[in-house]
């Protein structure tokens, strides 16, 4: 197990943002820039695309969903196939 060895501060925290097949970011959010899925993309440097899903600890969310300490979000390309 890996510990943090940044101080927490008030305001800020840590969630991690993956991207199917990508790796998996540790980023920090404050209150500056918001505790968004939208923010934590952002910090991550990945950027939404239409069509893709995203999830916040395996639940369906969208980029206005806030985030809490310890959330993954997880952004997978979007499902194709049907008639």
């Amino acid at each position: 197990m890996t510990r943090r060895t940044t101080r927490r501060t008030s305001g800020v925290i840590f969630v991690k943002v993956a991207k199917t097949g990508g790796t998996v970011t540790e980023v920090a959010l404050n209150g500056d820039t918001g505790h968004s899925v939208e923010a934590a993309l952002e910090a991550a440097g990945l950027e939404y695309q239409s069509g893709q899903r995203i999830r916040v600890g395996g639940r369906p969310a969208d980029m206005e969903t806030n985030l809490k300490d310890g959330d993954v979000v997880t952004l997978s390309g979007s499902v194709k196939g049907g008639n």
